[in-house]
């Protein structure tokens, strides 16, 4: 599937997450008329907000880390929802995205906010924080 640089940044403007606009499984989804926004993903893929790191991703990207999931400028931050192992980029306009939203009909999800500087943050959530390894930017 090629992706279409153009329609890519018509989602992201209209407030699609840069990976998500850039996964196959979202666009296939527009093209068999899914309602709704939604894509083909079949075991909850989302991001931090909704607990998950797009963990069915299938799409150009390989590092998600360096950039912020949801605009693709610098990410100044690193998230890591429990549980998980793979680290999500996000930048200072953000983060405070992160702080505020959750996710509709089930408990927020624990997520470790670290800035490049090393200051930490826990977002306030229905669970207590648990301890989580160090998170270390790359770059």
């Amino acid at each position: 599937m090629v992706l279409d640089p153009s329609k890519i940044a018509v989602a992201v403007s209209s407030g699609l997450s840069i990976v998500c606009a850039t996964c196959e499984k979202y666009w296939d989804a527009r093209d068999k008329n899914v309602p709704d926004g939604r894509c083909l993903a079949t075991d909850g893929c989302g991001s931090p907000i909704a607990g998950d790191t797009f963990h069915e991703y299938r799409g150009p990207m390989t590092v998600f880390d360096k950039f912020c999931f949801r605009c693709g400028a610098e990410a100044t931050h690193a998230l890591r929802v429990s549980n998980n192992v793979r680290v999500i980029g996000c930048c200072t306009e953000h983060v405070e995205m992160i702080k505020t939203l959750k996710p509709e009909g089930r408990p927020a999800p624990n997520v470790v906010i670290v800035s490049k500087d090393g200051e930490k943050q826990v977002t306030e959530n229905d669970r207590p924080a648990k301890r989580l390894p160090i998170i270390k930017m790359r770059g």
